[in-house]
């Protein structure tokens, strides 16, 4: 039996495994009408020192590090609290029980200019705050007040988004390589990549030639009338019909069980992807 291999690398192998995702920043104007264009992060120096502070207070020693990324025009942190520190814990705890569910960036402006400045027909353009076209993170703070109230705790649509990006992404593979979405020989987990090996489509049309072939092979051998000929034909079409229907009944349902269990599959993939 022939194999397709699929490999879809993990997008984030270094993730803890114990993590609290936050947006950490969006593009909406925050509290005192700046803006932060996404595309401008410069996150090379904060991923050097991946700190992450309460309230700013940079003279306290950090709770926790995280792993920072562009997602959907948004700065996304994965944050792993110091499960060392009783201060870090408590902090861990309150995030996840939902009393603390917010973030803030702390950055330094590289290119930047009054939002009045702009062009009128600039979506950033408005009558107060900064634009800030370039900036390098600093520290990233869990606090009870963010700037930006977009900037808080990740909720499960962000999961379930996920998991259609996924699905999406392996249905168009599927397509485009011309494989029926089934016969999955198996799944397995390796290193920083998840591989799905599917079992090709065989060669049915090469093996019906060959029935044809032989078939035509065996009526210039023996012959027949052409009555016998018509009644054979009628009895094979007839035959041909309630095979096909019956396969055709068959087939629909092995993919209606089979489709149930591909999406099973790509579930399974989000849920490892969001829990690690």
């Amino acid at each position: 039996m022939q194999k397709h291999t699929y490999i879809m690398k993990r997008a984030e192998q270094d993730a803890p495994k114990e993590k609290v995702t936050f947006i950490a920043s969006t593009s909406s104007a925050d509290r005192y009408g700046d803006i932060i264009d996404q595309k401008g992060w410069l996150l090379d120096s904060y991923k050097k020192n991946p700190v992450v502070l309460l309230n700013h207070d940079s003279n306290s020693l950090p709770i926790g590090k995280g792993n920072v990324y562009v997602r959907n025009d948004k700065l996304t942190i994965d944050v792993q609290f110091d499960q060392e520190d009783p201060r870090a814990k408590e902090v861990e705890r309150k995030a996840k029980k939902g009393y603390m569910n917010a973030v803030s960036v702390g950055f330094r402006p590289l290119e930047s200019q009054s939002r009045s400045e702009l062009a009128k027909d600039n979506k950033y353009y408005g009558q107060r705050g900064t634009y800030y076209s370039k900036a390098e993170l600093l520290e990233v703070s869990i606090v009870t007040i963010p700037a930006n109230g977009e900037a808080t705790m990740l909720e499960q649509k962000y999961f379930n988004t996920l998991k259609s990006e996924l699905l999406t992404e392996m249905k168009e593979y599927l397509d485009h390589q011309m494989i029926v979405n089934k016969h999955i020989l198996s799944v397995r987990e390796e290193d920083d990549k998840y591989i799905v090996e599917f079992a090709k489509p065989g060669n049915e049309e090469r093996m019906e030639e060959e029935e044809e072939k032989a078939m035509d092979e065996e009526e210039e051998k023996y012959g027949h009338d052409e009555e016998d000929e018509k009644e054979m034909e009628e009895e094979e079409e007839r035959d041909m019909d309630e095979e096909e229907k019956a396969e055709h009944d068959e087939e629909e349902k092995e993919l209606e069980e089979e489709e149930k269990d591909f999406d099973n599959i790509i579930e399974a993939f989000a849920y490892i992807l969001t829990t690690k």
